[in-house]
């Protein structure tokens, strides 16, 4: 894989009472910048694009300065060749989706057929392109964006929650042609969220971003782990995000077993190599509390811990093993368990309930 210019970002911008203040360097082909509503994500791709200019501070990619408060220098947007992908799409609403796709491009590519071909096989829109977007779906939509981006031959591809409007069942179907993207072009990515599934799926690293700093940097899986990523994986619905290793796996069982201390997690077959630590996710809605072990139910995990917090009557924090388990459940639950402080439960957790954040396929 070739080289990527790395990014430069050490700069601050003001916005009322919010300042955006940043010192990074990015050298991966997918960075993703996770953070909540409110925490900068947006004024970072606009400083970088040259929407916005910074108050001070410098923007490098690669050797070339877009911007240099010391230098005095502040590259138009139209001479950074960036691609710009919006959360809407913003798609011209009188043009077909093939002018939409051609406005983006070079002019002296406007008139060759064959200088999209390849955008229009890896988002499959082909059969769309004497549409107008009004005719799209919402998915379609994005896809038709991505490929205008990409159009214009960019140098760097910035993406700001592009799957954010789409339901559930649109952002799955459309994760996989950003991979296909990622993987088809040689063009670096970054990609802003608060959505674990989406860093997951494509970031090679990813930032915490919080009121306008960054809180840890790292792989997306090891970086969620930590503390400072739980604000960003409740707004997922998400309690527990937990990264262990296989020890073993069993195709004709069906079924994967994962280390937690001394105790084994079982969740559905994947196909990896023993040893390997994989990111998993488990709503603690999805837990329920036991006394005793062994109960005569479907559920495949038991789990030994103790209960070392109750918050607000009704979510409990579960040590296991060197770990910690968030837990809801009803004020009557607790009152009949007579579940305390120090107390020791069992975990139930059926194997479809831990989803997996990521892994080689």
């Amino acid at each position: 894989m070739a080289d990527h210019p790395k990014i430069t970002l050490d700069f601050r911008k003001t916005l009322g009472n919010f300042t955006l203040d940043l010192n990074c360097t990015l050298e991966k082909k997918v960075t993703a910048f996770l953070g909540a509503s409110g925490s900068g994500k947006s004024t970072l791709l606009n400083c970088i694009s040259g929407i916005l200019s910074p108050d001070d501070g410098r923007i490098v990619f690669g050797d070339e300065a877009l911007y240099a408060s010391d230098a005095k220098i502040n590259m138009p947007p139209e001479k950074r060749r960036f691609g710009y992908v919006f959360q809407e799409g913003h798609l011209f609403p009188h043009l077909t989706v093939v002018q939409n796709i051609h406005y983006g491009q070079p002019r002296n590519l406007r008139k060759n057929p064959n200088s999209i071909s390849r955008l229009l096989e890896i988002l499959e829109i082909s059969e769309l392109l004497q549409r107008y977007p009004k005719q799209l779906s919402g998915g379609q939509r994005q896809r038709v964006a991505i490929a205008r981006s990409l159009a214009m031959e960019p140098r760097l591809l910035l993406m700001d929650e592009p799957l954010a409007s789409l339901d559930s069942g649109l952002k799955n179907r459309i994760i996989p042609y950003l991979h296909h993207i990622k993987n088809a072009f040689e063009i670096p990515i970054l990609y802003v969220t608060h959505a674990i599934s989406e860093a997951m799926a494509l970031a090679d690293e990813a930032f915490l971003l919080s009121d306008g700093r960054i809180t840890a940097n790292g792989e997306p899986y090891q970086l969620l782990t930590i503390p400072s990523a739980l604000p960003i994986a409740n707004l997922a619905g998400v309690e527990n995000i937990l990264s262990l290793p296989i020890v073993n796996s069993d195709e004709h069982r069906g079924v994967t077993e994962l280390e937690i201390g001394s105790q084994r997690l079982i969740i559905p077959y994947i196909e990896t190599k023993i040893g390997k630590e994989v990111p998993i996710a488990i709503r603690a809605e999805d837990i329920i509390i036991s006394l005793e072990p062994n109960l005569p139910i479907s559920a495949r995990n038991m789990l030994k811990g103790t209960i070392d917090a109750i918050d607000d009557q009704t979510l409990l924090s579960i040590h296991v093993e060197g770990f910690h388990l968030s837990v809801k459940i009803t004020h009557e639950a607790r009152e009949q368990l007579q579940l305390c402080k120090g107390k020791e439960v069992y975990c139930v957790i059926k194997a479809n309930a831990v989803n997996l954040l990521w892994h080689d396929s």
